[in-house]
């Protein structure tokens, strides 16, 4: 499949009886790399728990992120939704990816400059290093406040 492509009606359409729920996990995190997150989120909504998201799968979301600017909104439900069981080294990288993508001089490769609503945007962002500066951690503090006075 191709999953740069919509197929979501189709998806839509399958039926999903004789797919085990490992199956369906397997299947968003093929969704999210492939960045064909119409399908991600059909599954996520319908298929997954909260507990199902390890971090495993937030590293390939954190990946994303970098890869492609496409459904950044959405990446970053992801990551305020399961913010919880991501760890240090995940916040450290998450912070590292947004400082990179903020500072891209390309527009198309900018979300903050790209993106329809800008303001909701750098809130979102605002609000993930406000949560790791409420864990206590000395150098993502220094981090966050960095990209903080970027935004």
């Amino acid at each position: 499949m191709y999953s740069k492509n919509d197929y979501v009606s189709h998806f839509l359409k399958v039926n999903l009886e004789e797919i085990s729920h490992k199956q369906f996990i397997d299947l968003f995190c093929i969704s999210m790399r492939n960045d064909s997150f119409k399908i991600a989120f059909q599954i996520y909504l319908r298929f997954l728990q909260p507990m199902d998201i390890t971090n495993r799968i937030m590293d390939i979301i954190l990946n994303s992120l970098n890869d492609t600017v496409r459904f950044h909104e959405m990446k970053l439900f992801f990551i305020h939704e399961h913010f919880d069981i991501m760890t240090i080294a995940q916040m450290n990288h998450l912070i590292d990816i947004y400082m990179e993508i903020l500072h891209r001089k390309e527009l198309k490769m900018n979300p903050m400059l790209s993106q329809f609503n800008t303001m909701k945007y750098a809130l979102l962002i605002y609000r993930i290093t406000w949560k790791i500066e409420k864990k206590n951690i000395y150098s993502l503090i220094t981090k966050c406040s960095l990209l903080n006075s970027y935004i």
